[in-house]
């Protein structure tokens, strides 16, 4: 299974797919999508919930876990 936890001022959003399932994974990539297109980043979370520092650029269902995190605005 795939999940992408969508972090913002509400919390922490999971969507959950099924990297077999071709309606769940274009609806997992639309998501991805959008968010990409709203500024957040999408760090891919290692094997075991590994902390990596690999921004993912494209979505792909095989990825596992993703966290996507909002762009920071300072001042």
């Amino acid at each position: 299974m795939g999940e992408m936890s969508i972090l913002n001022h509400e919390g922490d959003t999971k969507v959950i797919w099924d990297p077999d399932n071709e309606d769940e994974c274009d609806a997992a990539e639309e998501q991805f999508d959008n968010l990409i297109d709203k500024g957040f980043t999408a760090f891919e979370v290692g094997k075991g919930g590994k902390k990596t520092a690999k921004v993912v650029k494209k979505f792909k269902p095989g990825l596992g876990k993703l966290i996507m995190v909002p762009e920071l605005v300072g001042g």
